[in-house]
Formats: C-alpha cells, sequence, structure tokens
C-alpha cells in the first residue's frame, strides 16, 4: 500500500523558507540588535544619572539652606558675644568709677581715724600709690603713734615711713614738724589723686609758715 503526504511543502517552498533571512544579512540583524540592546542599556543608564543627580542637587540644596541657617545662627553668636564684651567693658568701667571715687574718701577717712591726740595736719598729697602726710604734733610719741595707726589701718603697706621731723616754735610753743610716707594697697586707690587737704581748724594749713597750722586746741590745755 502506498501513502502519499499531500500536505509536504514542496522543495520550491523549502528554497523559499530557506531564503527568508539569507545568511548576508544575518550579521546586519545582529549588529542591529546589539545596537538596540546598548541603546537601552545607555538609556538606562543616563536614568540612573539623572536620578542620582536630581538627588545630589536637592542634598545640596539641603546642605545650602542648613549652611544658612549656621551663618545666621553664628551672626547670632557674633552679636551676642560682641554684647556681652560691651557690658562687660561698661561694668568693668563703672567699677574702676566707683573704685576711683571711693579711693579719696577712704584714703582720708583712715587718715581722719589715724589722727592722735595732740596731732593735726597741714597737708596731704598723693602720686600714684605713694601718700605723703605732713602736719605738726606735740610729741615725737605722737608721731610714731599716727605712723603706726596707719601702717595697721589696713590700706597701706608696711613700713609707714616717717621721712623727718623737725622742731618748730608756733606762738612761743615749740611743736614737732613732721613728714610721713605710705604706700596705699588698694590699685585703684592709687590710681586716683587726692589733691591737698587742709586741717579744718587750722584757716593757714595749705600754708609752710612757722606761724600757719595752729592745734586746735592751746598746747597743754
Amino acid at each position: 500500500m502506498i501513502r502519499v503526504n499531500l500536505l509536504q511543502a514542496s522543495p520550491t517552498e523549502k528554497k523559499a523558507q530557506r531564503a527568508f533571512l539569507p545568511p548576508a544579512q544575518r550579521s546586519a540583524v545582529l549588529g542591529f540588535g546589539m545596537l538596540i540592546v546598548t541603546a537601552a542599556g545607555l538609556g538606562g543608564y543616563w536614568w540612573y544619572l539623572s536620578a542620582d543627580r536630581a538627588a545630589v542637587q536637592a542634598r545640596i540644596g539641603e546642605a545650602e539652606a542648613e549652611l544658612a541657617q549656621l551663618k545666621r545662627a553664628s551672626e547670632l553668636v557674633d552679636q551676642a558675644n560682641a554684647r556681652k564684651a560691651e557690658l562687660t567693658e561698661r561694668l568693668t568701667l563703672i567699677d574702676r568709677l566707683r573704685a576711683a571715687k571711693r579711693g579719696p574718701v577712704t584714703l582720708l577717712q583712715t587718715v581722719s581715724n589715724s589722727l592722735p591726740e595732740g596731732l593735726w595736719l597741714l597737708e596731704m598729697k598723693q602720686q600714684g600709690p605713694s601718700v605723703q602726710v605732713d602736719g605738726r604734733a606735740l610729741s615725737l610719741t605722737s608721731v610714731t603713734d599716727f605712723a603706726e595707726r596707719l601702717q595697721n589701718s589696713g590700706f597701706f603697706q608696711r613700713p609707714v615711713e616717717i621721712l623727718a621731723t623737725t622742731i618748730e616754735v608756733v606762738e612761743e610753743t615749740p611743736v614737732v614738724r613732721f613728714s610721713v610716707r605710705a604706700e596705699t594697697l588698694t590699685p585703684s586707690v592709687a590710681a586716683a589723686t587726692v589733691g591737698s587737704a587742709t586741717a579744718p581748724s587750722s584757716p593757714a594749713a595749705s600754708t609752710t609758715t612757722p606761724s600757719a597750722g595752729l592745734p586746735p586746741s592751746e598746747p597743754g590745755a
């Protein structure tokens, strides 16, 4: 029994199917496919770079905003420090002025509280921390007591020096003319300048003549 397959393609159709993609074009099709794949890869990489660039730019924007805030905060800190320095300088100046005002008053009060009986002052001068006191006393003991009281007052350095003592005659009464020098302990007081101070009971205390600077009461009274 002979069987015939009528559905089988003819040799001509087989040749036609084999000739649909000629061998000469296969390399071109393969190259075109590779080009498409390469283009797709480049496109994907460009998209990745674009996204990464956008993220970097966003972070840069956030960093710039934070930097601007830090700059404003730094400016506020600088202003606060400048204000603090200004206030500190003002307070220091106020303290110096107060100390300068209290200095002469404290000096005069200390010297006044150190006066013994039978001694009165003619003149008091200050140059820097050095204070010189001139006066008269009824005896050398009063002069040494005065120097010792100044030394123990806590306002002057030790020792308080007696520069000179001389005997003068005032209205037929022998008195001791003395000069005492002391160094102050307080720098603010030492910086202040004290003018000549006269004894309130002696109208001619600022002069240096023998007839000036009489004691408040008669000697020996």
